[in-house]
């Protein structure tokens, strides 16, 4: 089967290299694998460039890996209408906002065939508020990829690692680390999505066991924090509460099961019961501050059973796609 992806084929370049695992393309390299023939596009915010595409490639179906409404409208709109006849295929990262935009939500949803979700949570709460069926919907189990992950060194190094940039809590992390005296290696970038760290080295002067390194925001750094994971002794996930509308900090959740590493991480509920067993999640300072002494004192260094992985999300994307 022809499909054609739309999405960043600058990652693609990356994962087909090895420098990053499969797992950031959604699946769509296990598609390439399986035999199906990927047309690899880059998505744009200019009106008719999916359309323009369609009609380049006449693909047998379309996948996009985050489906944006500002880059995907048109598209979807064509497609409700007849316009293009190939089944839009795509993973719905957020719950749809409400207000003004909802009407342009409902539109814009009524295109895609099949959308899976990163999280039961979100899914609910699209079905709930009457912008898609329940039947069109489905939660793959979205996981890491473990053959990438399988050729990776380890080691139980001193340190917790945290290498997310995405709506970060560094002040809490901060704070917790600087009350344990324990290690500390924060990587991350000097700006992400409206999120800004330009300030963390600051923040960290005068404590010997914080060590703040800034990155490129890209996903060519991937193998600097890699190794720096693989070497850790545990993985941390630092989430802002005011922003725990979405899955956030799903990634390093699949760098902790991949490197079979413990993981302290925010408590948020868009977080899947199938992603935290083993984790440990955490609200307060106090309750990083205890998470942080059991690692260290070894009392419950457990890590995250493996129930997800890229293999099996898959294979359920696969029978939602007719592949």
């Amino acid at each position: 089967m022809k499909i054609l992806y739309i999405g960043r084929t600058d990652t693609y370049r990356l994962c087909k290299g090895g420098i990053n695992p499969s797992h950031w393309l959604y699946g769509t390299m296990e598609m390439e694998k399986d035999g199906n023939e990927v047309i690899w596009a880059d998505e744009s915010i200019a009106l008719f460039n999916d359309w323009k595409l369609v009609k380049k490639y006449r693909p047998d179906s379309v996948f996009i890996h985050n489906l944006n409404m500002r880059e995907h409208l048109v598209l979807s709109i064509m497609k409700a209408l007849g316009i293009i006849h190939c089944p839009i295929f795509g993973f719905l990262h957020h719950t749809p906002k409400g207000g003004k935009t909802k009407i342009l939500y409902w539109i814009f949803l009524r295109g895609i065939k099949h959308i899976f979700f990163l999280s039961k949570k979100t899914m609910k709460e699209t079905i709930e508020r009457g912008y898609i069926q329940e039947k069109k919907c489905s939660v793959p189990g979205w996981g890491p990829d473990m053959d990438f992950y399988n050729k990776v060194p380890k080691k139980n190094g001193k340190w917790f690692v945290s290498t997310g940039k995405e709506n970060r809590d560094f002040n809490i992390l901060i704070e917790a680390f600087k009350r344990t005296g324990a290690p500390l290696k924060i990587m991350t970038a000097k700006s992400h999505a409206g999120n800004e760290y330009s300030d963390l080295k600051e923040k960290c002067q005068g404590f010997k066991n914080i060590e703040v390194i800034i990155t490129e925001n890209s996903g060519s750094v991937y193998p600097e924090m890699l190794k720096a994971m693989a070497e850790s002794k545990a993985l941390v996930c630092p989430l802002l509460k005011s922003k725990l509308n979405y899955c956030v900090g799903l990634s390093t959740i699949a760098d902790a099961i991949g490197l079979g590493k413990p993981l302290l991480i925010t408590r948020n509920p868009y977080h899947d019961d199938s992603y935290l067993n083993g984790a440990r999640t955490v609200d307060t300072v106090e309750d990083w501050i205890k998470a942080i002494k059991e690692i260290i004192e070894n009392t419950k260094s457990t890590t995250i059973e493996n129930e997800v992985n890229m293999v099996t999300c898959y294979q359920k994307m696969k029978k939602e796609m007719g592949l």
